[in-house]
């Protein structure tokens, strides 16, 4: 039997019969990912995809009984005869009072049979929850306490992939692209906890289907919505086509949050809301005190997610993702200089994504998605002011021309891209996905100064892409992953192809083998600076013109031992070599900002990292280690040249030894308790190795004293390391039923010790001889929070 489909560009011609349908929650109507199916008096079987979907190939006319079974949920057998039509066979399974820990070992186990990857770590909902975190849970303070992924200070959630910069991740919310991840200058992601289902991290090695990054991908899959316990009366007229199920929130310290869910026609909703409110805290003290406040600032973060299946062949998702900083700050006047500082930032993502299953062996998702990343700085000064003067409030600014000095810095990056997959799966032991990408990218960033623009860069890059990659299984204990990706930019003449393989041997069926080696290349990049304390923003730009874009390659080899239901080791050793890469130019030429802005350079980072997780009795969580070297060559002073003493150094987030523990023990039925260490060396860093006198500036145009002021002697780049990093924290939570509604009472302590983490030296050369003073990272902070369900 010959099915045909055509969708845009793809035409596929499929032979032979298939069992295909998805499996889920009988309960919620959630879908259940890497479910084990297998057909009765056969070898053949499979299991589910991250959506819980699933395709058979290669059956034979005949009587069949198809089982699926997941720890967690009861087994469910299916009479099916196929006579000479493809079978549509979804089904739905009962949940067992069991531990939702047993639920994830399943899918685990599943991922390890079936998947042929390298580097990989799936990270649940329930993982991250009970994570200890700073004020709330976080998806990215979860995936830093990974012994591939170092944080550069406790500051900052960025996360550096063995020895990546933050824009060398290809961040994806539910197949989105994000730019700035990050709320209050990079110390929380921008994304709650509560709307994710799973999150997918690729340290390196990644498939050909992933694109555009030199380093890691971070998938995150938000949840779907409880379809089946709808809260309406039968007899409603809008059940058929809208109902509620539930609603969950999360009062903390800094924010609240609130989940709801419910079914859609023929699907279900999902809409999660953040919003932190020490900014009203801070508005009605200064009411209280009857003045005006001089300082405001709050985020917020909204998610949506609509799915639909109006047929049983189409089925429509629509994701959507909002979240944005705003900060005011207003400071003099009465006689003094009145400053304000205006600041505010934000995400803002559509995604409509069109899934055509035909009942055959492939299937094709079609997403169109936008994405807007906006910043937007406002600075200004007014030099002479009297007592009648009062301070702005965030409604009443000072205007351009009340301003004697303003200084305005925007940012847009706009994405629109639409991208097509192909499925296909030709039998068991063979399959393809095929994919191509259209990204259309405008980019613009200004400066203005005193009302006069000096520097602005705008372009508007184009990048066209195209990918096969497949899965072959030539004999059952060895399996390949091939495949590679092409790509053309519009700023550069020729095109890039990335191929890329990975090896899995299984000489048991507890123990894999793992080898991989590809090629990646990035065309965009962040302008930030290397030593920045705070990612508070990330400045994107498309690599210069008619220069090579930015190209890594991995070597990746280690084994994964299945010891027991739940409990993993894995050891890798990788070598990552930075073909060329780009980094900010020192010394940007006033009259070629443009082709200036930027420098050449090369790298290399080696290590080798070991991960135990586990999942005994009362006890989960994971054990890691990681040892790394990370070195840059970059040519500084742009001669051509690489100076060893001076253009060749170890990279910022270099971090040789780590050590990292995150454990959580069910003491009760009701009470938990979660413990997180990292033990690491301490963070590299430019040292002052002297001190010069300097010119100052005491008034704007005039120079007077020039020799009062004392300059830094900067010693090798990098060449000195803080103190060794220790950071101990501790979670405790219980069940609770407040107010008639179930819930969890929860308290974080972070960094129980107290233990002081040096965040950098300040030198003070007034004093004689001259001091230096160490500031330190977070000291002991206690934190509380209330979990509830409607």
């Amino acid at each position: 039997m010959k099915n045909q489909l055509i969708s845009f560009l793809f035409v596929g011609y499929v032979f032979g019969l298939s069992i295909s349908g998805t499996i889920k929650d009988s309960k919620t109507g959630e879908p259940l990912p890497y479910a084990n199916i297998i057909v009765s008096n056969t070898t053949i079987g499979t299991a589910s995809d991250i959506n819980g979907y699933y395709i058979i190939p290669s059956i034979d006319n005949g009587e069949y009984i198809v089982k699926v079974m997941m720890i967690g949920y009861s087994i469910s057998e299916n009479k099916i005869i196929i006579n000479n039509e493809n079978i549509r066979l979804n089904l739905e399974l009962e949940p067992d009072i069991i531990d939702i820990d047993e639920v994830k070992v399943s899918a685990e186990r599943m991922r390890f049979e079936k998947k042929v990857d390298v580097s990989r770590v799936n990270i649940s909902n329930r993982e991250i929850r009970r994570t200890p975190a700073f004020v709330e849970s976080d998806v990215f303070r979860t995936i830093q306490l990974l012994p591939s992924v170092t944080a550069s200070n406790d500051f900052n959630a960025a996360l550096i992939v063995r020895g990546g910069s933050p824009d060398e991740n290809l961040i994806l919310l539910d197949g989105t692209e994000i730019y700035n991840p990050y709320h209050i200058g990079g110390v929380f992601s921008a994304f709650n906890a509560d709307m994710v289902s799973d999150v997918e991290f690729l340290a390196g090695g990644f498939p050909a289907e992933y694109g555009g990054r030199l380093s890691s991908v971070l998938s995150i899959t938000a949840r779907d919505g409880d379809s089946k316990n709808g809260r309406l009366k039968n007899g409603n007229p809008l059940k058929k086509y809208w109902d509620f199920s539930k609603a969950s929130g999360d009062v903390s310290l800094l924010s609240s949050k609130l989940l709801a869910e419910g079914a859609l026609y023929k699907g279900s909703w999902m809409i999660s809301g953040r919003r932190t409110y020490f900014d009203q805290f801070v508005t009605a003290y200064y009411k209280m005190q009857d003045e005006t406040e001089p300082f405001k600032y709050y985020f917020w973060d909204t998610h949506i997610k609509l799915k639909t299946a109006p047929t049983r062949n189409h089925q429509f998702i629509y994701s959507q993702f909002s979240g944005n900083d705003n900060l005011f700050m207003s400071v003099g006047g009465e006689g003094f200089p009145a400053i304000e500082f205006n600041w505010d930032w934000g995400n803002y993502t559509n995604n409509l994504t069109w899934k055509y299953i035909p009942n055959s062996n492939y299937y094709v998702e079609s997403r169109l998605s936008q994405t807007i990343y906006d910043f937007d700085v406002d600075f200004k000064i007014d030099f002479v002011t009297d007592s009648t003067d009062t301070e702005s409030t965030p409604d009443e600014t000072l205007s351009e021309n009340d301003s004697d000095l303003s200084l305005n810095i925007d940012n847009l990056v706009k994405d629109v891209s639409f991208e097509q997959v192909l499925t296909y799966i030709l039998s068991e032991d063979l399959r393809f996905k095929v994919g191509w990408q259209h990204k259309q990218l405008k980019m613009d960033y200004s400066e203005t100064f005193a009302g006069e623009e000096y520097l602005s860069l705008y372009s508007k890059p184009l990048i066209q892409s195209f990918f096969l990659n497949s899965v072959y299984r030539p004999h059952p204990l060895f399996s390949m992953s091939m495949g590679g990706r092409i790509s053309k930019f519009n700023q550069y003449s020729a095109y890039l192809y990335d191929p890329r393989i990975a090896l899995k041997y299984n000489p048991d069926s507890d123990i894999a083998l793992k080898f991989s080696w590809g090629r990646f290349s990035q065309f965009l990049y962040t302008i930030n600076q290397e030593d920045e304390l705070l990612r508070i923003v990330d400045f994107w730009q498309p690599i210069p013109k008619n220069q090579k874009p930015q190209q890594s390659e991995h070597f990746i080899a280690g084994t994964e031992i299945w010891i027991s239901q739940g409990n993993t080791l894995s050891l890798e050793a990788y070598f990552k070599k930075y073909l060329h890469l780009y980094d900010l130019n020192p010394v940007i030429d006033p009259t070629d900002i443009e082709g200036t802005f930027a420098v050449p350079g090369t790298g290399e980072s080696y290590g080798i990292e070991l991960l135990y997780r586990l999942n005994y009795k009362k006890v989960s969580g994971w054990v890691g280690y990681a040892f790394s070297n990370i070195l840059r060559k970059v040519d500084l002073n742009s001669d051509g040249e690489i100076w060893e003493d001076k253009e060749e150094y170890p990279a910022k987030y270099n971090k040789p030894q780590s050590f990292i523990s995150v454990l959580n023990y069910r003491v009760t039925d009701r009470n938990e308790v979660g413990l997180s260490c990292v033990y690491e060396s301490g963070q590299t860093y430019t040292a002052v190795i002297g001190k010069v006198y300097q010119a100052g500036q005491q008034n704007y145009g005039s120079l007077e004293k020039p020799y009062n002021y004392f300059g830094n002697i900067y010693g090798r780049r990098n060449g000195s390391t803080y103190p060794n990093y220790f950071r101990l924290d501790l979670n405790l939570a219980r069940k609770i039923n407040f107010l008639n509604m179930p819930g969890k009472f929860k308290i974080q302590v972070i960094n129980i010790l107290d233990y002081y983490n040096v965040l950098l030296y300040n030198w003070n050369h007034t004093a004689s001889p001259s001091e230096v003073e160490a500031y330190s990272m977070f000291p002991r902070v206690i934190t509380f929070g209330w979990e509830f369900s409607i």
